[in-house]
């Protein structure tokens, strides 16, 4: 099937240092649930959990039963630029968005706690993201963000106001779209989209294609070093998804590439990624590869 265009680019908030935490105290309020604060952080694995599209439950469940509410919040290292967003529970129900699932979005530019400091009600122009699993939710599911400027931190509640008849709802996929905003991090590495755009960074996720099983497509990307003074040594590129692989040269595929530096301003040679969808009689759905830049120093 077609997926509506990717809105943004994905907010790869469990490997950039980012921090998740949800409250532990299960509440009827959730009001109390905000202001009961952060108690227990989400492991590294966990995030990364979250943050992909498969649908595996994480180990430390976040969940909730019938008339109890929780509060996550995600707070970032820079302030970020939120733009689209997409939760995903283990439950589907006929109450999303009301009183079921995920059910309201926040912003902070100034909280130290998740509780004090100034927080926005997101507008959700499109309505609440909520789903239960399936392959294809993620990229069917997106759903708008719009706050008045750049947030350093947000929460949500999940709540279970009368939708599961006493079961348990447990959030397995929560995906944030959007950027760093102006001026954040100007020493930074970006991925520049060689094949439409040269010489532009990639406005959101290289997209593939709707495609049959058993294809291959072959993308060209370049790096480029964003600082204006500094120089970037022992770049490290990793990718992490099984169907995507990269290369220096379009022949041999690996899935780390190892770039000496880049000079403040400097883009990289050519490179290039490669999808090959399942061999035909697997499950096909969409699929996110992320290629991760690991800098050793900054000189």
């Amino acid at each position: 099937m077609s997926y509506p265009a990717l809105p943004d680019r994905r907010i790869t908030y469990d490997n950039d240092g980012s921090i998740m935490a949800y409250g532990v105290t299960t509440t009827a309020s959730a009001a109390q649930a905000i202001a009961n604060g952060p108690s227990t952080y989400v492991s590294g694995g966990d995030m990364i959990e979250l943050n992909d599209g498969d649908y595996t439950q994480i180990s430390a469940s976040i969940s909730i039963v019938e008339s109890q509410w929780r509060c996550v919040w995600i707070f970032f290292p820079e302030r970020r630029e939120v733009t689209a967003h997409y939760y995903g529970g283990s439950s589907p129900t006929a109450n999303w968005g009301a009183t079921t699932g995920f059910v309201s979005l926040y912003g902070s530019l100034d909280s130290t706690n998740g509780v004090d400091g100034t927080w926005e009600t997101a507008s959700l122009p499109a309505g609440y993201s909520s789903s239960g699993p399936g392959l294809d939710k993620w990229r069917a599911n997106i759903k708008a963000v719009s706050f008045t400027g750049g947030k350093t931190s947000i929460r949500f509640v999940m709540g279970a106001g009368g939708g599961f008849g006493g079961n348990s709802h447990d959030m397995v996929c929560f995906h944030l779209y959007g950027e760093k905003a102006a001026g954040q991090t100007p020493d930074d590495l970006i991925f520049i989209d060689h094949d439409t755009t040269p010489g532009v960074e990639f406005q959101s996720p290289e997209d593939f294609g709707d495609r049959p099983l058993g294809t291959t497509v072959t993308r060209q990307f370049r790096v480029k070093n964003a600082s204006t003074t500094k120089t970037a040594n022992t770049i490290n590129l990793q990718c992490n998804d099984s169907d995507f692989v990269i290369s220096t040269d379009g022949t041999t595929w690996v899935v780390t590439i190892n770039i000496g530096s880049l000079a403040a301003g400097a883009e990289s040679a050519t490179m290039y990624v490669r999808n090959t969808t399942p061999a035909a009689g697997n499950l096909l759905g969409p699929r996110f590869a992320k290629i991760v830049a690991i800098v050793g120093s900054w000189v």
